[in-house]
């Protein structure tokens, strides 16, 4: 039974209340009634609380905010050339300049072996009258043909005449241009070579080198049958006239071989480049194509390629050893013929072809191919094959006909090679006078 605390009214016990209640009717206040026993006994009911009644409404009766109906859409700046409408002539001026560091030489001759003083040490450079350690030519040549705006280009076919001009050294600033000199379409007609003329040039104006390269295009171009002639001014030879004119400097020589022609020369040397060494280096030389970088999109070992300089400067270093010592280089030709990725050991074999004597004091001149080939021990694996003549002479490298003179005449050689490379080498002879007394 409940009864009113204040009035002493009796209220009704608690099913009757409940039964009488509608679903309108709130209950009595709990702590404002006295509940007596069935057995007479009186006591206070604990005061009781009932709690707020939650409502949890659903996300959808939720009010959406008000949000402008403005929208923008995005852009990718393209800081590509297009080259389809270039014809031969046409000169593209990269507007970058960089200021090469002793750090730059050292991180690259940690990459890339060389013993020759004329880039290694600093008081046999000035004995030569230079004012310092040159910059290694592989290096030089590096930083004359990248091109940062050469993303559309589908893959670097090789280089023709590279010639050191003017010596380089560290705290020098470089900038560089190309000029178109010809454009061919292929035979399939899908894609287009240019050849371009690419010129590094240092704060004073001096042209320091010069180089050709060769680009392959996805695209078709008009065909054109005009060839631009390189600058006589651009291709001097003043660095090389400059240290034959010190050759009475070089009164001991340090060549470790006499070499002569006909020579065939298995080197010993076996080096790769990681993916971060090979990032690295194309960052310093401002490259940009993804296919040197982008390892989400490309697979590291099988489709991201190492850079066409840095391929060039495995294959040189290979052989530098047995040609020390070596004061000054020209490239003839170099063709690319398989890629070469992250992690691929490169080695090397050359042939020498002339070897050159008149020149002044000790020194000699000779010409030589060397043959950069990947994932092989040169000196265990070719040491009794038989190397054919037709791939050491053939002027035609590129990859067809390379691949056909290995397929059928040489099995090991088949898609290993990455590079064919032709230089002339000016270096210290191993003379040995012999006096009949």
């Amino acid at each position: 039974m409940f009864i009113n605390r204040n009035s002493r009214t009796f209220i009704g016990s608690l099913p009757s209340l409940i039964a009488r209640r509608t679903l309108c009717d709130p209950l009595p206040e709990l702590h404002d009634i006295r509940c007596l026993s069935t057995a007479g006994g009186l006591y206070n009911v604990k005061k009781i609380r009932r709690e707020p009644k939650i409502v949890i409404q659903s996300k959808s009766s939720e009010e959406k905010p008000e949000y402008s109906s403005k929208f923008v859409k995005a852009e990718v700046l393209d800081y590509s050339i297009n080259l389809r409408n270039s014809r031969p002539g046409t000169e593209i001026k990269v507007p970058y300049e960089l200021t090469l560091t002793e750090s730059l030489s050292d991180f690259w001759q940690s990459s890339f072996h060389s013993q020759d003083r004329v880039h290694t040490s600093t008081p046999f450079a000035r004995a030569l009258g230079l004012q310092d350690r040159v910059m290694p030519f592989s290096l030089v040549l590096f930083l004359t043909s990248a091109m940062s705006h050469e993303d559309a280009a589908k893959v670097q076919v090789g280089f023709g005449k590279c010639i050191y001009c003017w010596p380089v050294f560290a705290g020098d600033t470089v900038r560089k241009t190309f000029k178109v000199k010809s454009i061919r379409n292929t035979s399939d007609g899908n894609h287009s070579i240019f050849n371009f003329s690419c010129s590094l040039i240092n704060q004073r104006g001096r042209v320091c080198m010069t180089a050709d390269k060769r680009l392959l295009f996805e695209f078709p171009v008009p065909e054109s049958k005009v060839t631009i002639p390189s600058d006589e001014l651009d291709s001097s030879q003043l660095f090389r006239d400059h240290l034959l004119s010190k050759s009475h400097v070089l009164t001991e020589s340090h060549s470790l071989t006499a070499l002569r022609r006909g020579s065939l020369i298995l080197h010993t040397l076996n080096r790769s480049i990681t993916f971060a060494q090979s990032q690295q280096l194309a960052s310093l030389a401002r490259l940009t194509h993804e296919r040197h970088f982008d390892i989400r999109k490309y697979d590291q070992k099988t489709e991201i390629y190492v850079p066409a300089g840095l391929v060039l400067g495995l294959t040189m270093s290979a052989a530098n050893r047995d040609f020390h010592e070596s004061l000054h280089e020209e490239v003839i030709n170099v063709s690319y013929v398989h890629h070469l990725h992250p992690g691929d050991v490169v080695g090397a074999f050359s042939y020498v072809s002339d070897v050159n004597e008149n020149l002044p004091g000790d020194l000699e001149s000779i010409t030589v191919r060397t043959i950069g080939v990947k994932n092989m021990d040169v000196m265990n694996d070719l040491h009794d094959v038989s190397i054919p003549m037709e791939l050491l002479l053939t002027e035609k490298t590129y990859t067809k006909s390379v691949d056909a003179i290995c397929k059928t005449l040489c099995p090991k050689l088949y898609n290993k090679v990455v590079a064919v490379v032709d230089r002339k080498i000016i270096r210290q002879s191993n003379k040995r006078e012999v006096f009949l007394l």
